[in-house]
């Protein structure tokens, strides 16, 4: 996993770089959690497209237990996340009734954090800065 911050931007960005298994999710998203370039800004952009397909487990824990922990790291700013995933997960989120539900959920309004996922860089990170509604 790499981390970089731009300053320009005001852009936390977490890439895993290669295949990893679902098992070390949690140690992985954690770790996050620790990164000083994660913790100096709400505008966060984890780019997921070579993690494996998410399970219903890992996605109710994220969405469920780990935005808010980093929600609440960052408050009183309000923490942004924009997933950046390969067209075949976000074919599986759009697609599979479960998942979807989780994640309509976590996109709703009314918890510390605001939630999307993108396929595109260009879009999560304009959606990130605020350009994008």
């Amino acid at each position: 996993m790499e981390f970089a911050y731009r300053p320009d931007l005001d852009l936390f960005t977490a890439r895993w770089l290669s295949l990893t298994q679902a098992a070390t999710t949690q140690a992985e998203y954690d770790l996050l959690l620790q990164a000083p370039e994660a913790l100096g800004t709400p505008h966060w952009l984890l780019d997921v497209r070579r993690r494996p397909i998410i399970t219903l487990e890992s996605a109710r824990w994220v969405t469920g237990e780990w935005l808010p922990r980093a929600a609440a790291l960052l408050s009183p700013a309000r923490l942004r996340v924009a997933f950046l995933v390969a067209p075949v997960r976000a074919e599986t989120l759009r697609d599979d009734p479960t998942l979807r539900a989780v994640m309509e959920a976590a996109y709703a309004p009314g918890h510390a954090f605001d939630l999307r996922t993108f396929t595109d860089e260009g879009a999560a990170v304009a959606w990130l800065l605020g350009r994008l509604g």
